[in-house]
């Protein structure tokens, strides 16, 4: 016979049982393991929370080669935060587990059967325990609240096991595993149809945590001797040529259990060494797979109750499904208080019992150990200490430990039982309860992580919000909680705690991402950017994660002037690719764009808002064309009202660049009349345009506004219109009061004014101006095509009422050509409204008005003449315009 894979000599229904029930098993702890060891709980997940901070970025500082007032506009860059968050999981995952422990137990149930009356009854026993506390009495089964729906499923399931058992032991185990499935069926079908609770299997599940619970208890004791057996085994081989079989037997088991006493010094806290020590779940995991082998090796022992083939052999698989499929269970939902009670309860069952079980082997068997001879085969038959001695010492041994550690096993259990209610309760909406469960779990394990970090998601005084992240972070912590501490201690504005927070957690869990994350964002704010680039540069994540950091990585860069060398995939995301931007703004870069992303949402977000308007300030700064062709489908949507302001001075940038300056002008109007605290700014702006476009009087008048509410350097523009408008006496003086007023306070710049100064005296003073290519390009066209003329000419009269002769020449055409008088009139109108100080649109203005009859508008425009001609020539235009203004009067009466 095979002694390894025995199951192969069972009968084929029963040996593929074994196979099907065996892969079930090793799926449920590889399951485990993963989600334990891997920290892949999908319980807990990543939150992130992303804000900007702006970069004071110019926008119109270049126009003079001597000093000048400066316009900024705030260059948002994109930071993302991340924090611990969790979340319900999918209800799947607790059928699923219903599913596999009721199936199991019903198995259990079905071998059970098979059991000799007093085995019997004692099983029978403990079912109908299990019924009691799986909790089926408090979901409401018909309005009953009490034993009543115990009892009834009592009654299902009792006279079946009572017939198998004692009337007609000739049906199979499958027949009565059938039977069993079909009364559970039943069973799930009255509590879904009956129970007063909503959504009552999940509270079923929850329930049941006490007699899953329990059979984990039971399975861990069975196996706490099987690696020592399994040494045992290794150790005595069949083969007599074997030697040293003593020494290898006692130093391999030394070596095991001194590992084992390790770890629970190191849990007490009586050892802190910096070694490897032994994993629980690792050993439990190497006993529960040689337990089926162990278990068949004791056949003798309880053969005569039920054989172990193959009852004994699948009541086995069967609770070590049930075992590791409640460890995956509640390790998918991160209870920690349950996960650690059983990592407890697995220790001491292994130092315990594989103790007893060593010194068992010893006392019985060591001669026969120093004759080599294969001691596993025969280890169950004991000399002079029996077995069920080792076994009640072995307990007595647990029992220490448990007390010893003041029933913390107990308590922790019972905290777990508490998360699992607080978690349903949360699921469904009822955030009090859940509080409330999650408040009892603390109350049995102050420390336990699952429940202070759900209180601490929930509470809203930062205090104790504080104290329960403290709580979960000092025995079970995850990067989730101190991601969320060092996040709260930033909220309170407590700096250097949030660090020291971080540098713990990373010390915990080296190279996690979103530590170094918040870390190197941290060290940025107090401006340490090297700190903060090294941490960002080591965290590589991948996946999302990576984007993540780049984006912050590009974020750093920007604010501090540093080349950016960072990764540029994903860059169809709206946060890298508003850093990126922001990143080649600051380095002057004037490359056009790859390509541009519009957000398909009208309604924008941080990441939308920023990365328009640094798409904006891009095209601004690169005379682009992309952002005007998108900006419109946003402004005018109610949701984006917050944002509306800085789009629309983006677009204003954007349409003075394009050459639409009566567009752009009429935005900084609006946003002057709302904005009325930076009234400074506007005007300034303003100001400089006016300058550019060679309108020094109109530029003086904005200026000396922004002086009034004393806008930095302001003097520096206005001096330089006075200069431009022949006022040179006016400038000086200007810039010498300046100068002297900075002498005292800032030499450097005193010096800058006198530059300035000795510039203007030397009549070297220039200031950049417009090119007015645009315009020349549309007049010459408008003038020889022969098609679309009316296109060319209106943009010629409304884009830029600072190109004079475009405007009037536009005029004349729809006057003259297409007798649109209304529409001459607009465009002059328009012209003398922003370009107010142009005499030859004021003359304009004047002569079409006379002409067309608006005769009283014509005079009350002829006072503007008289601040702008000088007085000889206003007069004599004058005397003209009384002239002609009769001339008109009596044209109009005679046609009238």
């Amino acid at each position: 016979m095979n002694k390894f894979a025995f199951w192969n000599e069972w009968e084929a229904p029963f040996q593929l049982t074994f196979k099907l029930i065996a892969g079930l098993l090793l799926a449920t702890i590889a399951s485990f393991l993963i989600i334990h060891w891997g920290g892949l709980s999908p319980f807990y997940y990543w939150k992130i929370t992303g804000y900007l901070e702006n970069l004071n970025f110019p926008i119109f500082s270049n126009h003079s080669a001597f000093i000048e007032s400066t316009v900024s506009i705030d260059l948002p860059l994109i930071f993302q935060k991340v924090f611990g968050g969790s979340k319900s999981l999918p209800l799947g995952y607790t059928y699923a587990y219903l599913i596999v422990l009721y199936v199991s137990l019903v198995g259990c149930l079905s071998i059970a059967t098979y059991l000799k009356k007093f085995w019997y009854y004692l099983a029978m026993g403990l079912w109908i325990l299990l019924i009691m506390l799986s909790g089926i009495g408090k979901i409401g089964i018909f309005g009953l609240y009490d034993e009543s729906p115990i009892i009834l499923i009592t009654l299902l399931f009792l006279p079946a096991s009572y017939y198998f058992n004692s009337i007609n032991e000739e049906v199979g185990l499958g027949w009565r595993f059938l039977i069993f499935l079909g009364l559970l069926a039943v069973t799930f079908g009255l509590i879904y149809l009956g129970s007063s609770y909503h959504e009552p299997l999940l509270f079923l599940a929850r329930f049941s945590y006490l007699p899953a619970a329990l059979i984990c208890a039971i399975f861990i004791l069975i196996i706490g001797h099987e690696i020592i057996y399994g040494i045992l085994s290794l150790t005595t081989p069949y083969v007599k040529s074997s030697t040293n079989n003593t020494t290898h037997f006692i130093l391999l088991s030394l070596v095991y259990l001194l590992n084992l006493m390790a770890v629970y010094l190191k849990h007490i806290g009586y050892l802190d060494w910096n070694i490897y020590y032994l994993n629980s779940f690792a050993a439990f995991t190497v006993s529960a797979i040689l337990g089926i082998w162990g278990i068949k090796s004791r056949e003798g022992r309880y053969g005569k109750t039920l054989p172990f083939y193959p009852y004994t052999g699948l009541l086995y698989l069967a609770l070590a499904v049930i075992t590791f499929a409640t460890l995956a269970y509640q390790a998918l939902h991160a209870n920690d208080p349950f996960i650690e009670s059983m990592q407890f309860l697995i220790l001491y069952s292994h130092i315990g019992f594989g103790l007893m079980f060593f010194l068992y082997i010893i006392f019985n068997f060591i001669n026969q150990l120093k004759q080599n001879l294969p001691v596993h085969q025969f280890a169950y038959v004991e000399d002079n200490f029996p077995y069920i001695s080792a076994r009640l010492a072995g307990m007595i041994v647990v029992a220490a430990l448990f007390f010893r550690a003041n029933y913390s096993s107990f308590y922790l259990s019972v905290a777990g039982y508490y998360n699992g209610l607080a978690d349903l309760n949360l699921a469904l909406g009822k955030t009090d309860a859940a509080n409330y469960y999650y408040k009892e779990s603390t109350a049995q394990s102050q420390l336990n992580h699952h429940a202070n970090f759900q209180l601490a998601q929930a509470e809203k005084r930062p205090a104790h919000q504080l104290a329960y992240l403290k709580n979960a972070t000092k025995k079970q912590p995850t990067p989730y909680v101190y991601a969320s501490l060092g996040k709260a201690y930033e909220n309170s504005s407590q700096f250097f705690d949030a660090i020291f927070t971080y540098q713990e957690g990373l010390r915990k869990f080296p190279k996690n991402w979103a530590l170094q994350n918040n870390l190197a964002l941290l060290y940025n704010k107090t401006n340490v950017a090297d700190s903060a680039i090294y941490y960002l540069k080591n965290s590589t994540p991948g996946s999302w994660e990576q984007t993540i950091v780049n984006t912050n990585l590009k974020a750093v860069s920007a604010m501090h002037g540093l080349a950016d060398d960072s990764d540029n995939k994903d860059l169809e995301r709206f946060d890298l690719q508003s850093n990126a931007l922001a990143n080649r703004l600051v380095a002057a870069d004037t490359s056009h764009l790859a390509f541009v992303t519009q957000p398909q949402s009208p309604v924008l977000n941080l990441f939308t808002y920023s990365y328009l308007k640094n798409l904006g300030l891009y095209c601004h700064q690169n005379k682009l064309l992309q952002y005007l062709q998108i900006i419109d489908r946003y402004e005018n949507i109610p949701e984006n009202s917050s944002f509306r302001k800085e789009l629309d001075l983006i677009k204003a940038l954007n349409l003075y660049q394009a050459g639409r300056v009566s567009a752009a002008i009429e935005i900084i109007y609006q946003i002057k009349e709302v904005e009325e605290e930076e009234s400074g700014k506007w005007n300034t702006l303003l100001g400089k345009w006016s300058l550019e476009q060679g309108a020094p009087l109109q530029a003086s008048k904005y200026l000396e506004a922004a002086r009034e509410v004393y806008y930095p350097k302001a003097s520096a523009d206005l001096a330089q219109a006075y200069y431009q408008l022949g006022d040179q006496s006016l400038a000086l003086f200007l810039l010498s009061k300046e100068s002297l007023s900075n002498d005292s306070i800032n030499p450097t710049q005193a010096a800058a004014w006198g530059k300035l100064f000795e510039a203007m005296q030397q009549n070297k003073a220039s200031w950049k101006s417009y090119s007015f290519e645009r315009e020349k390009q549309l007049l010459a066209t408008a003038k020889q095509t022969t098609t679309n003329k009316r296109i060319y000419y209106e943009q010629l009269g409304i884009d830029n009422p600072y190109y004079e002769e475009g405007v009037i020449a536009a005029a004349k055409y729809f006057l003259e050509e297409e007798k649109n008088e209304e529409l001459a009139y607009r465009i002059l109108h328009q012209g003398i409204s922003i370009n107010e100080y142009s005499t030859p649109l004021i003359k304009a203005y004047i002569d079409h008005c006379l002409q067309t009859g608006l005769i009283d508008f014509a005079e009350d425009t002829l006072i503007k003449l008289y601040d702008i001609l000088p007085k000889t020539e206003y007069e004599a235009y004058e005397m003209a315009f009384k002239t002609r203004k009769e001339n008109a009067q009596a044209h109009l009466d005679h046609n009238w």
